[in-house]
Formats: structure tokens, sequence, C-alpha cells
């Protein structure tokens, strides 16, 4: 016969044992979990239509009333000055892109042709891009339109171009450029002249088509 030492000693082998392959058991389950997210994104679901509250302060979500950068001194493609606070009285959807733009500029300008068409034929948002490079001409802002856009915008469209001394400073003062940059984003802007909402492109049409509704009969 072993010693009881011995014995104890075996017996907390075996424990120490099982408590081990307790533990690998349970750090393969969240390996596997983890590989199985990696591997298995999940499933895209359909937007939720969005309430516009005072609470959410997080981008994609209604936000509290903010105030707006000035936005002025600028001129458009057809060399017309533009400035934002002309534009009270109208919910203003403005915009940071690159007119030699390929990537995401597409997208977002093709998502606004949608939420236009989208939106009651009673809402009719300003719509106010501005360069976020400098050096930009009409004749590029005219290729972009007519290389990526299957429709138009609705008219009375401003593309702010310049002066470049007057986009660096409308850069600095709205968070352009950020890591990540500002650029591809669509600020809703309600008449009263307050960013209400910020999206990222791509959009979801039916969120930004809802809350510009919201805030056009507040």
């Amino acid at each position: 016969m072993k010693p009881s030492g011995s014995l104890g000693a075996i017996t907390r082998s075996k424990r120490g044992q099982a408590l081990l392959v307790v533990l690998g058991l349970a750090g393969g389950l969240g390996i596997g979990a983890l590989m199985s997210l990696t591997l298995h994104p999940r499933a895209t679901t359909t937007a939720v239509q969005v309430n516009i509250t005072p609470s959410a302060n997080v981008i994609g979500a209604p936000l509290t009333r903010q105030p707006t950068p000035p936005l002025t001194g600028l001129v458009d493609q057809n060399g017309k000055a533009v400035s934002l606070a002309d534009e009270k009285g109208h919910v203003v959807l403005l915009a940071f892109m690159d007119p030699l733009c390929v990537n995401l500029c597409p997208i977002l300008g093709r998502d606004i042709v949608a939420v236009e068409q989208a939106l009651p034929k009673t809402i009719k948002p300003v719509l106010l891009i501005v360069s976020v490079m400098p050096d930009r001409t009409a004749a590029n802002v005219a290729q972009f339109i007519k290389t990526n856009l299957t429709a138009q915008w609705d008219p009375g469209w401003h593309w702010l171009l310049g002066p470049d001394s007057t986009l660096k400073i409308t850069w600095l003062k709205w968070g352009e450029p950020l890591e990540p940059p500002k650029t591809n984003y669509l600020d809703v802007i309600d008449p009263q002249g307050y960013v209400r909402v910020i999206y990222p492109a791509p959009l979801f049409v039916t969120d930004v088509t809802h809350a510009i509704t919201v805030v056009a009969h507040e």
C-alpha cells in the first residue's frame, strides 16, 4: 500500500489535470467563438428608422442641436459666393468631398440622389459640398457629375471650391481633416442652422430621409 501522502499527491495531481482540461476546453470554446465571429461576420440587418431626440450624441444617431461652425467666404462651381447662414429656413445637407475621388465619394454622391428622390416632394433640402482638396475646378466637378451620377442632384446644389486659404480655415473649423477623416460624411442641418445628425457613407437612405423629414417639420 502506498503512503497516504503519495495518495494525496496523486489525488491533487488528478484534480489539477481535470482543472487543466476544463480550462483548455473553455479556452478552446473562446477561441472557437472568436474564429466563428471572424469567419462568419454578422448578417446585415434592415436599417431601423430613427427618431430625433436630444439624447444620443453619436454619429449615425440623432444629435442634440449642435451649433455649426462658420461656413462663409467660399465660392461654388459657378463662381457664386455661398454662405451657410444664407440658407437658414431650409434643411441643409452638407458633405465634404473631393471631385477627383474614386472611392466613397461617388457612392455618397449617388446616395444623396437616392435620398432626394425618396423625400416628400414638399421637402427640398439645400445641398452644399465642400471640396477637401485645394486647386479643384468647376471642370473637375462637372466630370464627377458626368462620371459618377446616374441621375442629377436636385437643382440649387453648390460645390464649394475655394479660395484655397478659406477652404483651409473651413476644414479646421469643421474638423477637416481628422483621423479618420470626416470626408464622406453627410451632415443634416435643420432650418434653424443646427447640426442634428451625421451619417457616414454609404447611407441608409430610409434613415436619412426619415431624419430630414422630421427636422423639416419641427
